[in-house]
């Protein structure tokens, strides 16, 4: 059975902008049909509410936190793109050094929440080789070489906001029907690096239930560190 936001929200016994934002977020999968969230009642059951972990960023400040994790060896970074002010240099500090201090995924994925807005889609299985290579996506999540995973019948991957309908018109991408896994999923943010930074992967990873996806983000979460 499928769930409305009004219905999720009445199940969670919570208002319906939590219930929007857990699905938006990728908390609780979801999937858009004429323009509304629906919810399969498997997936609904599959959330388990933690600790409060905060408020979310901004798209930018999650960008900005998410640029400043790499591996041993320093990679390029959005921050000089971005050029942070004194008081998000300040507020950056501090979140990486909690980050630091004691890594946790609700905490990143709570933080993470507005990196971009997630879509989900249908494509011809015999076009997922060909989408993987378009250059205006950069694969992410299961998708990236980094997971270990590379699962080849979906795609997940980011996207530049003003490309994103162009994509969906050119590969004639269209939402799942009701029931219907999705293979595609592209998140929409206003500036997207060539490079992704891999914090950005592991939170990909994170949203997903899976043991082998959160394993995986766990991985990735221990191996980085702030440049």
């Amino acid at each position: 059975m499928a769930l409305s936001i009004p219905e999720l929200a009445k199940r969670l016994n919570v208002n319906e902008s939590r219930a929007r934002q857990l699905v938006q977020s990728g908390r609780i999968r979801g999937q858009r049909v004429g323009g509304r969230w629906i919810v399969e009642e498997a997936d609904a059951a599959q959330y388990r509410p933690g600790k409060p972990a905060g408020r979310p960023l901004s798209e930018r400040s999650a960008w900005l936190l998410m640029s400043c994790f790499w591996d041993d060896s320093p990679r390029h970074s959005l921050l000089e793109h971005l050029d942070p002010s004194p008081v998000e240099k300040h507020r950056l500090k501090e979140r990486i050094s909690r980050l630091q201090d004691s890594p946790d995924l609700p905490e990143l994925l709570a933080w993470l929440a507005n990196r971009a807005e997630k879509f989900e889609f249908s494509s011809s299985p015999s076009d997922i080789a060909e989408l993987r290579e378009d250059k205006r996506i950069h694969l992410s999540g299961v998708s990236h070489p980094r997971s270990g995973l590379l699962a080849n019948s979906e795609v997940e991957a980011y996207v530049q906001r003003d490309d994103l309908r162009d994509v969906v018109k050119d590969w004639f991408l269209v939402e799942p029907y009701p029931g219907k896994r999705p293979n595609v999923i592209l998140r929409a943010a206003e500036r997207v690096p060539s490079e992704l930074p891999p914090l950005v992967v592991a939170a990909d990873l994170a949203e997903r239930p899976g043991v082998r996806e959160q394993q995986a983000a766990r991985e990735i979460l221990k191996s980085i560190h702030a440049h």
